[in-house]
């Protein structure tokens, strides 16, 4: 009888696909932090916290190494109730030397309250899940709002993404002048190559762009694109393992005017490099981001400090127009990862169109002189206005290849017309 019971517990159970195990792959890792007692962030356990230095001296950080690379889902971090940051960012990088944001400006007070043991939980599903990634970092700015001066943090969880395929997600085109466009393409997972046809003719594209570069935010440039000209695009994106999405676009019109050029610019982008003798200073460095030329030794300007004070530009168009976008362009290795753009008809109402950009999440270009630029194109929805304003608040985060440095550098901006 024993046997039979047995049996038919085997039967009806042997046809169930397994529960895979949800695995903290930061429980035990190394950490390198600013906070006293780091390894507490990843000891599962809540009684035990990592304590932070003083926020108002300098930023704060705990990084887990978790030893391998992986796809990651999302993060749980709980904090101490009565010392959480109200102004912190998740970021990740394959080396600890190169950093990509996830989120930047989070409110842990927004989390789930546990009364029973006073901590504060909030869950980031990370925005780029798709990129393999060794090192997870929880990163606080100097001198962010927090309910104490030295923040704890309780626990640190990180969960791996789970069932992922290969497939484009979202295709955008945007025109910018000489006769140019970009093509910028999000993948669900990590493409490691990708290929644009394009041409006047659907069934015959005789042009084609391509991007060498890995990532799940892609982008390419279309050159020799004639004005007035409808034209078809089509993407396709390989990812490591040989698999292959694809995507057909209707036609687009290049057609743009830059209503930005030459006009009058004022702000704090007043500086140039001072040691580099073959800069151009023939000119006025706020004019440089409004002269159509993207080069670093023709066209950039460099802000002040990001630590000491806001950073800005704004241009006076003039007179009023119907925009379609503001398009601007940032040296790759000195770019904000939280700015805003701001349009006006007067400069006393300020309406804001979008905030906490991340230019390390625009296309990828590069000048006539070889500079690696990042391209963010903002949709202003066609709204009307004769100034444009772009603001880098004090202390928001920002991407540099010197640790020294606590500047950003602007090659161009451009406002498209309607």
């Amino acid at each position: 009888m024993n046997k039979i019971i047995f049996l038919l517990v085997l039967i009806l159970f042997s046809g169930r696909p397994a529960q895979a195990e949800v695995v903290n792959e930061a429980l035990g890792k190394n950490t390198s932090s600013t906070f006293s007692s780091s390894s507490s962030a990843v000891d599962n356990s809540i009684a035990t916290y990592a304590s932070s230095g003083n926020i108002n001296e300098g930023p704060q950080f705990i990084t887990v190494d978790l030893g391998r690379e992986i796809y990651i889902g999302s993060v749980k971090i709980s904090w101490s109730a009565g010392a959480l940051s109200r102004d912190y960012s998740v970021r990740v990088s394959k080396d600890n030397r190169t950093w990509l944001t996830e989120f930047s400006g989070l409110d842990a007070a927004v989390g789930i309250l546990d009364s029973s043991n006073g901590t504060i939980s909030q869950v980031v599903s990370t925005r780029r899940y798709t990129v393999p990634t060794r090192y997870l970092q929880v990163y606080i700015p100097a001198s962010s709002e927090a309910s104490a001066p030295q923040v704890k943090i309780c626990e640190i969880q990180l969960f791996e993404a789970q069932n992922l395929k290969f497939n484009l997600e979202n295709v955008d085109i945007f025109p910018i002048i000489k006769e140019r466009a970009v093509v910028i393409y999000k993948t669900s997972m990590a493409a490691t190559r990708g290929v644009i046809l394009y041409g006047k003719s659907q069934n015959n594209p005789d042009q084609f762009s391509q991007n060498n570069e890995s990532g799940v935010i892609n982008s390419a440039i279309l050159t020799k694109l004639e004005e007035g000209t409808m034209y078809f695009c089509r993407v396709k994106a390989w990812n490591a393992s040989g698999n292959t999405a694809q995507l057909d676009i209707n036609y687009f019109n290049p057609l743009v005017v830059n209503l930005a050029k030459d006009k009058d610019v004022t702000g704090t982008f007043t500086a140039l490099p001072p040691s580099d003798l073959l800069v151009d200073r023939s000119k006025p460095v706020l004019s440089r981001i409004v002269d159509d030329d993207i080069g670093y030794f023709g066209g950039m300007a460099t802000s002040q400090s990001i630590i000491k004070n806001d950073q800005e530009v704004t241009i006076d168009l003039g007179e009023s127009y119907m925009i379609r976008s503001v398009v601007s362009f940032w040296r790759d290795i000195a770019y904000p990862e939280s700015f805003s753009v701001s349009i006006s008809n007067d400069q006393k109402i300020w309406q804001e169109i979008a905030a906490r950009i991340n230019a390390g999440e625009g296309a990828l270009i590069r000048s006539d002189d070889g500079d690696p630029i990042r391209v963010i194109n903002t949709d202003t929805k066609g709204e009307r206005a004769r100034y444009i304003q772009i603001l880098i608040p004090k202390n928001s985060p920002y991407h540099v290849k010197n640790d020294k440095w606590d500047f950003v550098q602007l090659m161009e901006i451009e406002v498209l017309s309607k």
